[in-house]
């Protein structure tokens, strides 16, 4: 009996792990938009063609009064992060350290942001901002 129970508890680990292992693929995301009340014969797909592209798909809704028109389409995907520049605010100290150099970037850059850096030798006030 105990053979078994450990043979079972073996398979379970072996299960579980195999199951870890497998990749999900992603699945795509889609959006919907509403295009208001549907018109005569293909104008639904047509309009949300013209709206978001040949791969989108136009369907009216003919269960309510009045049937309305829907858009399904890719959603699209998230913007880039905006390019990052560097640039410099002066020297750190002991009176003005991590914050008071954040500070001073915020002042100089736009959405800029700061730290001390000693890597090149004198204490630096480095500035990352959005370009």
């Amino acid at each position: 009996m105990a053979e078994v129970f450990r043979k079972c508890c073996l398979l379970i680990v072996l299960l579980v792990s195999a199951g870890l292992v497998i990749e999900i693929p992603k699945v795509e995301a889609f959006c919907s938009e509403g295009l208001g009340l549907c018109g005569k014969g293909n104008d639904c797909q047509q309009r949300c063609s013209a709206r978001h592209g040949p791969g989108s798909q136009g369907s009216c809704d003919y269960t309510i009064n009045p049937p309305l028109c829907t858009c399904y389409y890719d959603c699209p995907g998230p913007p880039p992060p905006p390019k990052m520049c560097d640039g410099g605010a002066g020297l750190c100290s002991k009176a003005c350290t991590d914050q008071c150099c954040s500070d001073r970037c915020a002042t100089k850059f736009s959405h800029g942001q700061g730290y001390c850096d000693d890597s090149a030798g004198p204490w630096l006030c480095q500035c990352q901002y959005p370009c």
